[in-house]
C-alpha cells in the first residue's frame, strides 16, 4: 500500500513538473513571439531609413544637406540624449538676411561653407526653412559654441561676402528646454 502511495505521489509530482514545464513553454513562446515583432519593427525601421536615405526627407534636393524634418529629428533626439546622459550640445541658426538675385547661389555656397567648418560626423546641419540652416554641435561647451560661431562669421566675411545673421545657444548653459531655445534663436535671426 505505501509502495502505491509513493508511486502515486510521484506520479503527481511529474505530472506538476510536466504542467510547469509546458506553462514555461507557453511562456518561452510568448516571449519569442514578441522579440520577432521587435525585430521585425526594427527591420522596418531600418528599410524606411535607408528608403529615405538620398531623398527629400533626409536631405535638402537642392543645399544637400539634412531637411528640415530631419535635422529636427536630429536636435531632438540629442537634446533628449544630452538630458540623459548630462552633455553638453550647441545650436547655431544662421540666416541668409537678404533677398535678392543671387539668392540661390548665396544659399548653395552658405550651404557649403556651414558643411566644411563642422567637424562631421560629429556635428550635423540642416535646412531648417527657405534661408535659415541650423547647426547642431555635439559635446561642446558654450566657449567652444561661441568660437565655432566666431569662425563661422570669420569664413563668411573672408569666402562669400553676403549678409547673414547668427545666433546660437549652448545646452545646458541657455536653457533646458529645446523649444524655448529654438524660439530665441529664430526670434534672434528674424
Amino acid at each position: 500500500m505505501e509502495e502505491k502511495e509513493e508511486l502515486l505521489q510521484r506520479i503527481k509530482m511529474l505530472e506538476d513538473q510536466l504542467e510547469y514545464y509546458r506553462s514555461r513553454e507557453a511562456q518561452m513562446e510568448q516571449l519569442i513571439r514578441e522579440y520577432n515583432e521587435f525585430i521585425r519593427r526594427q527591420f522596418d525601421i531600418y528599410d524606411q531609413f535607408v528608403r529615405d536615405i538620398g531623398t527629400s526627407r533626409i536631405v535638402d534636393p537642392y543645399t544637400r544637406v539634412y531637411s528640415a524634418e530631419h535635422i529636427s529629428q536630429l536636435v531632438s533626439y540629442y537634446h533628449q540624449r544630452a538630458f540623459e546622459e548630462n552633455r553638453e550640445y550647441g545650436l547655431i541658426l544662421v540666416r541668409l538676411s537678404q533677398k535678392d538675385e543671387n539668392f540661390d547661389a548665396n544659399l548653395l555656397a552658405l550651404a557649403k561653407l556651414l558643411k566644411n567648418v563642422i567637424r562631421v560626423p560629429m556635428d550635423s546641419i540642416g535646412r531648417l526653412n527657405e534661408d535659415t540652416f541650423v547647426v547642431l554641435l555635439t559635446e561642446i561647451g558654450k566657449e567652444n559654441t561661441r568660437k565655432v560661431v566666431q569662425r563661422i562669421k570669420t569664413f563668411i566675411d573672408q569666402h562669400l561676402a553676403i549678409p547673414v545673421k547668427i545666433s546660437f545657444r549652448s545646452y545646458p548653459d541657455d536653457g533646458s528646454n529645446l523649444e524655448d531655445m529654438m524660439k530665441q534663436l529664430q526670434a534672434e535671426v528674424s
